[in-house]
């Protein structure tokens, strides 16, 4: 790791990565907080970073659905009515249309979820999900290291195994 690079700004380069490494427009991490709730952690483009929030104060989305069902939520058109699309948090982001989200695992325990967006509505086909399943894995490698080096993350105050 670069010396000097602060952690909002390693994640921040991590998402550009992955969102050009999946042919996306952008994307967003997830954490889950010490009382069980996501939080928006990082973004790689405006439209990401203001999805996140959006999702933490309106309590649904992709990424609330990803983490309570544990499974990976495609979205082809988010302004779609439920329960194809997420019109409650389109409403408020008008930047983004498709949505791929993959829950994070550590040991068996979901600690977040990656999110990839588009700007125009589109399908997810099978084998780019399994890639952004595949880049799910690597930002917890990712996230393991990073608390290893900051060992003030990880929720519910532990690192992140």
């Amino acid at each position: 790791m670069a010396q000097g690079v602060e952690f909002p700004q390693l994640v921040e380069r991590t998402m550009n990565a992955f969102a050009d490494a999946l042919g996306a427009d952008g994307a967003a991490l997830m954490l889950v907080d010490d009382h069980d709730r996501l939080r928006a952690v990082a973004g790689s483009d405006d439209d990401g970073r203001r999805l996140e929030p959006v999702r933490e104060q309106t309590g649904s989305g992709p990424a609330v659905e990803s983490l309570a069902r544990g499974v990976d939520v495609t979205v082809d058109d988010l302004r779609a009515a439920r329960p194809l699309g997420f019109p409650a948090p389109a409403g408020r982001v008008s930047g983004i249309r498709a949505v791929l989200t993959v829950p994070l695992r550590a040991d068996d325990r979901l600690i977040g979820t990656l999110d990839f967006h588009d700007r125009d509505s589109r399908e997810w086909p099978p084998a780019k999900v399994r890639a952004g399943e595949r880049l799910g894995e690597l930002m917890v490698m990712v996230l393991r290291t990073l608390a290893i080096r900051h060992p003030f993350l990880g929720s519910r105050g532990e690192q992140v195994k």
